[in-house]
């Protein structure tokens, strides 16, 4: 019995060995096999792998790609060893690289970070095909990118272009500053889409066959713009957009249909065919509209300038700087007398553009009895542009006024009209009480010598408590074209306020300096985020991007 006994437990020793020794081989397999797999991964590092991506190679794609699925293991997973990468070099925020990784991705649709309201002039302008050209989709794509180039020239005014339903192009002119009247020019540059169309159709034969139209409505007030990242194209919604496109729709082929905002606003200067009330979009009462038929006749447009309406006189103050009405000259100079001082500083503003030599003698009359600082000085902004010497000494006693507005248009007239010689004249400007008028007579030094002292001015006054005399400086500098002021701007560009920041992005697109990308660039990167989608539009407005 105690035999039996001894050989049972000698015959469980061995299983138990047999076991032991079973276990050990299959480590040593695992570990020989993670020993392998490290020894793959470290002969072909993450730049070799990078590299043969970035080469186009697919091989390595594709064995990924061709890989057939593991099973699942249900064994206990052996001990993995850390296997140590060495970190890739980050890129610098605010490279090229990194403003062309932030446009790739707000590829994607991007999601909404702000809202803006803006007010002015909403175009919508329609392309038109045939049904069965549309249909057909034989070579629509060449048709469309032939019937879109009717915006690839500069029109007679800037605007806001983005796409909308269809073939449809939106184009907006907002209320702004540097805009003389949004409505009026949104109305010539719908005369002037429909007018190259025409033109196109003549020698397009392709348009001509595929029966292209083009059709475009007008609508007037406040429209949304729903900002998406810092670098994505924004989203627009609002009224004005809805009814542009509802009356564009409802026009007829090379028709511009307006509504009644806009048809009582332009009359003095535009002829319509009125409509009666008519459905258009469902959501939608009957709406009257008006088809713009053309300019009004000369002595029509000029009768108007005695109009009770503030905006029938203003609006022909207006139509004086681009129609030519010099024969009837006599009613812009009688407004230069209006009550209203917004349509005196308007009629001003238009003799300062055409350079009217007869309205000479009138602002001679009328500028000793002149006693309200901003009517002077547009004076004698309209004296410098007339460019007679006859008026120098007038100007010259101005540079001691007591009004800083008077002081600085003295000082630019002086020395637009006299050059090198004026200096000697405006030498004691350079150090007037006033930062306004010290920044434009520095800025007139430098532009005349180019010495440096004269720029160190001008940058230590972009730093000045006055808003003004900062907003001076900047309009100095940006006369100079020339790769130290740039580089002053961009060193100032953070300390100055929001909208001084898009006056000066504005400026800097006209710009020809070599290194004017590379100024977005570091603008891109010391900005916060508010102002870049504004530095975005600029480095395209200026074509440094496709």
């Amino acid at each position: 019995m105690n035999s039996i006994l001894m050989i049972v437990i000698a015959i469980v020793i061995l299983l138990l060995v047999f076991v032991m020794f079973s276990l050990d081989d299959r480590e040593e397999e695992a570990d020989f096999l993670q020993e392998e797999e490290r020894k793959k991964i470290e002969v072909e590092s993450p730049a070799d792998v990078a590299s043969k991506l970035s080469s186009g190679e697919s091989s390595f794609a594709e064995k990924i790609e061709n890989q057939p699925m593991p099973l699942e293991n249900t064994a206990a997973p052996a001990a993995v060893k850390k296997i140590r990468i060495e970190p890739q070099k980050i890129q610098e925020s605010g490279t090229e690289e990194d403003l062309r990784f932030r446009i790739l991705l707000d590829q994607r649709f991007p999601v909404c970070t702000a809202l803006e309201e803006m007010k002015g002039v909403t175009a919508a302008v329609q392309i038109r095909f045939p049904e069965e050209i549309i249909t057909s989709g034989d070579g629509l794509v060449k048709l469309i990118q032939r019937a879109e180039a009717v915006f690839d020239k500069d029109f007679s005014f800037p605007f806001t272009s983005f796409p909308s339903a269809q073939l449809d192009r939106i184009l907006f002119f907002d209320k702004s500053d540097t805009r003389d009247d949004e409505l009026f020019e949104a109305l010539v540059v719908a005369f002037e889409v429909v007018s190259r169309f025409k033109k196109m159709l003549e020698s397009d034969q392709a348009l001509r066959e595929a029966k292209a139209r083009i059709a475009i409505g007008l609508s007037m007030g406040s429209i949304v713009k729903v900002k998406r990242g810092p670098v994505a194209d924004p989203s627009w919604l609002g009224k004005a957009i809805y009814l542009a496109e509802t009356y564009a729709e409802a026009a007829a082929d090379f028709a511009i249909n307006v509504d009644d905002q806009i048809h009582k606003a332009a009359l003095p200067l535009f002829d319509f065919c009125e409509w009666k009330p008519v459905k258009m979009r469902s959501p939608l009462p009957p709406l009257p509209f008006y088809v713009l038929v053309g300019w009004n006749k000369p002595e029509e447009i000029s009768a108007y300038a005695a109009s009770k309406d503030l905006a029938c006189r203003r609006a022909v103050a207006i139509a004086y700087r681009y129609l030519e009405l010099d024969e009837i000259i006599q009613p812009l100079l009688e407004m230069l007398s209006d009550p209203e001082e917004r349509v005196a500083l308007e009629a001003l503003e238009t003799i300062k553009v055409i350079g009217n030599e007869s309205a000479l003698g009138h602002l001679k009359r009328i500028f000793p009895e002149t006693q309200e600082a901003n009517f002077r000085s547009a004076i004698i902004d309209a004296f410098s542009s007339i460019g007679k010497s006859e008026v120098v000494p007038v100007i010259l006693g101005s540079t001691k006024e007591s009004s800083w507005k008077v002081r600085l248009s003295a000082g630019r007239a002086l020395f637009r009209l006299s050059g090198q010689e004026s200096l000697r004249h405006l030498d004691h400007l350079l150090s007037d009480g006033d930062a306004a008028v010290k920044a434009g007579v520095n800025g007139i030094f430098y532009r005349a010598t180019g010495k440096i002292q004269y720029l160190q001015a001008l940058g230590e006054l972009l730093q000045d408590l006055s808003g003004r005399a900062r907003k001076v400086a900047v309009e100095e500098l940006l006369q100079s074209d020339s790769d130290e002021v740039l580089k002053l701007l961009v060193d100032n560009f953070i300390d100055q306020d929001f909208d001084m920041q898009k006056m000066i992005l504005r400026r800097l697109e006209s710009s020809s300096s070599k290194i004017l990308y590379q100024s977005f660039l570091t603008l891109f990167k010391i900005s916060g985020e508010r102002v870049r989608p504004h530095i975005v539009e600029a480095v395209r407005r200026a074509g440094l991007v496709s």
